[in-house]
């Protein structure tokens, strides 16, 4: 039987990337920072991992080793982090991000590889459902670490000193699970090529997250930046119904980054929460989002996979319009509830958007397009954390709110549209 004990260092270093995805927008306030400059942290650090996704992932093709790429990955995120306490400045924390999601993309490149060489085919999707449920409960692991450190700490010691050593907890859970790593994964004896990806279809979903991403699903190194033009351009076998999801995805991932990009900000200054609230917060939705993702499974069964996306966006577009009156026409508090809607209704858009996306796609390029699917999600989400950071600043961030409901909501008819039908030959 293989073992699958090396499980535990992705869980180990996605609830280092979990305390990690709060405590840069945190620590950028507390020095000051605005609501502009942590959109730049989050878009510059989004940026740089498309770009290393891309070189990591040709550097294991070349080389054709795994293990030392998720060795490096962890390892590199213990060393960025452990240095957290020496950064004093905004644009000292923009490198620490971009670093930290330089490295991170090592593992992300691999990962999947990994289980394709050391199981058989038919084992592809379950243990990738595996890893994911791993990753993602590591994330939320994170956050309630962060809870709990920063609230001890900062009561008896400052906020400073809370989030400085919440950077050092971080670099040890990124040793620990390079550590692990090293100790239980094994380089793979078999190979396998890009091609074998084709026809892989995830159907877990691949667990992309708003700003981080703690799902080892990453595809972008099997594309070009040229490739993604021509799909965008319509010059593709993917047919007209897959090009116009593929632009709605981008706008609401857009809309996702706009609102959740400076909602940190908005928490700490607007609504006056502490830094361990904030972090409580994101801890439930995470869980929120990974306990529903079976009972969303479920009403894709019942319902389709359109009209599950259809009610998930229009849930998120009313959360984040709700969200703009927090703390003035509607109490502080709402935000909590809101926080388990937004939850809840990723894991509606997720799902049901990977489901469409691998059932749109012709027969043997069902993996290339949810590599496809991941690249614009990241494009989106730089863009959109750059227009949420500066719109916060400028409108304020009742305005922003507002314009990142209104853009999910007027795309919502741009991705329910079909020229065909989902049969249920299809799905």
């Amino acid at each position: 039987m293989r073992s699958t004990r090396w499980y535990l260092a992705f869980l180990l270093a996605n609830a280092a990337s979990g305390a990690a995805s709060l405590l840069l927008p945190l620590y950028a306030h507390y020095l000051g920072g605005s609501a502009g400059e942590v959109g730049t942290i989050s878009a510059v650090g989004s940026l740089v991992g498309v770009g290393a996704s891309l070189l990591w992932g040709r550097i294991s093709d070349r080389t054709r080793r795994r293990r030392w790429f998720v060795i490096l990955s962890f390892a590199g995120i213990a060393l960025v982090y452990g240095l957290l306490p020496a950064v004093r400045t905004v644009g000292g924390l923009v490198g620490l991000g971009a670093i930290a999601s330089f490295f991170w993309m090592a593992s992300s490149a691999v990962s999947v590889l990994v289980i394709m060489e050391r199981f058989p085919e038919a084992d592809w999707e379950r243990e990738i459902g595996r890893l994911n449920a791993y990753s993602g409960f590591g994330w939320a692991i994170g956050q309630a670490l962060g809870a709990g450190w920063t609230g001890m700490l900062i009561a008896f010691l400052g906020e400073g000193v809370g989030l400085r050593t919440l950077g050092l907890t971080i670099g040890l859970l990124g040793a620990a699970g390079a550590m692990v790593a090293g100790l239980f994964l094994p380089e793979p004896v078999r190979r396998v090529e890009r091609r074998d990806f084709r026809g892989l279809v995830v159907s877990l979903g691949n667990f992309l997250y708003e700003r981080f991403r703690y799902g080892p699903v990453h595809l972008y190194y099997l594309l070009s930046p040229s490739q993604i033009l021509r799909f965008l351009q319509g010059r593709t076998a993917f047919g007209p119904d897959l090009v116009l999801l593929y632009y709605g995805v981008f706008l609401i991932m857009a809309a996702f980054s706009v609102f959740f990009v400076p909602l940190p900000i908005f928490l700490r200054r607007e609504i006056g929460w502490s830094s361990p609230i904030v972090y409580a917060a994101y801890t439930l939705h995470t869980l929120a989002s990974v306990v529903s993702y079976r009972w969303v499974r479920g009403a894709i069964l019942r319902w389709g996979h359109r009209p599950v996306l259809g009610v998930g966006l229009l849930g998120r577009a009313a959360a984040f319009a709700l969200f703009a009156l927090a703390g003035t026409a509607l109490p502080g508090w709402t935000a909590v509830p809101l926080f388990l809607i937004t939850g809840t209704t990723w894991a509606m858009f997720q799902l049901a958007a990977v489901a469409i996306v691998s059932r749109l796609a012709p027969e043997g390029l069902q993996g290339q397009a949810l590599g496809i699917y991941n690249a614009i999600n990241g494009l989106g989400g730089v863009v959109g954390a750059l227009v949420g950071g500066f719109l916060s600043d400028f409108w304020g961030f009742s305005a922003t709110f507002l314009v990142a409901g209104s853009v999910v909501f007027i795309t919502i008819p741009l991705v329910l549209i079909e020229a065909r039908p989902l049969t249920e030959a299809q799905g």
